[in-house]
């Protein structure tokens, strides 16, 4: 059929704050998370696109299959707040993603 968009199980998009540094953080235990932080390290780690600049922030989203007129004034702020946008794969069902990316590090931005 035409027109069908590709579902991608699982895929979500995060921003992360200071991604480098928190990054940094969570492999030496420098940062207090709500869970711990193996659920973060695999999270990040299973990353397959990432954007942390307002100029390639159109191909990220038409990569995750999103309308940049849908998301783009969103995503835009959360990049001039210092996130970067994670495209990240996270199965677990307990704790739910969004319990998970609930907090000022770590935010959930949508499902892909």
């Amino acid at each position: 059929m035409f027109g069908k968009k590709k579902v991608f199980k699982d895929r979500y998009i995060i921003a992360v704050k200071d991604y480098e540094a928190t990054v940094e953080k969570l492999k030496n235990g420098g940062i207090t998370l709500p869970y711990p932080r193996e659920t973060y390290l695999e999270m990040i780690e299973s990353q397959s696109s990432k954007t942390d600049n307002l100029k390639q922030i159109r191909k990220f989203a038409r990569e995750n299959g999103k309308r940049m007129s849908e998301v783009s004034h969103y995503w835009e702020g959360l990049i001039v707040d210092g996130y970067t946008l994670v495209n990240v794969e996270y199965k677990e069902t307990i704790p739910a993603i969004d319990h998970v990316c609930n907090n000022e590090t770590i935010k959930l931005v949508c499902a892909v």
